[in-house]
């Protein structure tokens, strides 16, 4: 290994450095991969140092490439057991807002009903004393005791105010990622950061091939399984670099990832690809899984350039996904119109 680190003068870079180190001691590690795999694995980071580039931007690609192979060895049982084991299924979801909505509506009927009991007693006040002072020092008491009441009604609604906020953001099916309407919330207010003149802004369209097809093969619980088996698998990927993970529609899901560039975010889309390619998902018969369904997906990447608003960035996106499925499927195409 020192004769490799002196090879190209890194021996005193310690990020150079973890690099051949990962690459001799814990590649092993990956269990998924054939001796070959491996093999091949260290050759192209090889491959990488004999560039003699060890500028950070360099560095930063060598780790994104890294980082794909390492996501490649997800463990496909503990994704098995967190979709059989889903925490809140689409009923459960509907079932919580409609009950928070209910204690809301609860809580006006509450306040009405104190509100009308507060106009009896000032009339009863009224009627049964004489001296002024009397009537409104307790009239004043009373409407005291009611903002007292009113204020802590107040803060329970908020609570479940931001309760249901939180849930309403969320894909009813796909719980792990947001839906359209908080994704349109967040690229709108990121762009502005953008034109703020903030780091740089990636997103990436994620759409499954064929889908179609799986659900009329083998049922639209399939095609729902499927999405879900997705949904986890990005929302692992995202989870290591901060994205914002939703679901834009049907089967095509978004990420947006800030402070990143349009050729890193294309390598994190490669490992979404290939971990997509190489999952082990399987069809649930009578609540058990059963036979393999291979399934792939195409993905667009682009990042935010000067003058985009949410829409451009997205249609970016989207016309980089449309290249990917046009030719051929089952790969990451970069933006590249202007």
């Amino acid at each position: 290994m020192n004769e490799v680190l002196r090879k190209f003068g890194i021996e005193h870079d310690p990020d150079w450095v973890a690099v051949v180190l990962f690459v001799r001691n814990l590649l092993t590690k990956l269990s998924i991969y054939s001796y070959e795999k491996k093999a091949e694995i260290q050759r192209e980071v090889t491959k990488e140092l004999a560039k003699r580039d060890f500028s950070p931007e360099h560095f930063d690609q060598v780790v994104a490439m890294l980082d794909m192979y390492i996501m490649q060895n997800i463990g496909t049982v503990e994704l098995e057991d967190a979709l059989a084991q889903e925490k809140r299924s689409a009923v459960q979801l509907l079932n919580e807002m409609d009950e928070i909505i209910n204690s809301m509506h609860g809580t006006t009927e509450r306040q009405q009903r104190r509100l009308d009991a507060f106009k009896e007693h000032t009339v009863g006040v009224i009627q049964s004393n004489s001296d002024k002072s009397v009537i409104v020092a307790k009239v004043r008491e009373m409407f005291t005791e009611l903002i007292v009441e009113f204020k802590e009604e107040a803060r329970e609604l908020q609570a479940k105010a931001e309760m249901l906020e939180r849930t309403a953001n969320f894909d009813p099916l796909l719980t792990e990622l947001h839906n359209r309407r908080a994704l349109d919330a967040f690229l709108n207010q990121a762009v502005r950061e953008q034109a703020e003149g903030e780091g740089t802004l990636s997103m990436m369209m994620i759409d499954v091939d064929f889908f179609k097809r799986v659900n009329d093969t083998h049922g639209h619980q399939a095609g729902d399984d499927l999405l879900r088996a997705l949904a986890r698998i990005l929302t692992a990927h995202a989870t290591l670099y901060q994205g914002f993970t939703a679901r834009y529609g049907g089967e095509e899901l978004a990420l947006v990832v800030k402070n990143m560039d349009q050729t890193i975010a294309a390598i994190k889309a490669e490992a979404i690809r290939a971990g997509v390619e190489s999952y082990d998902f399987r069809i649930r018969t009578d609540g058990k899984l059963s036979s393999r369904v291979d399934f792939t997906v195409s993905i667009g990447v682009a990042q935010w350039r000067e003058g985009w608003d949410a829409g451009k960035l997205v249609s970016a996106a989207d016309a980089a996904l449309y290249e990917a499925k046009n030719s051929g499927r089952n790969k990451v195409c970069e933006y590249t119109g202007s």
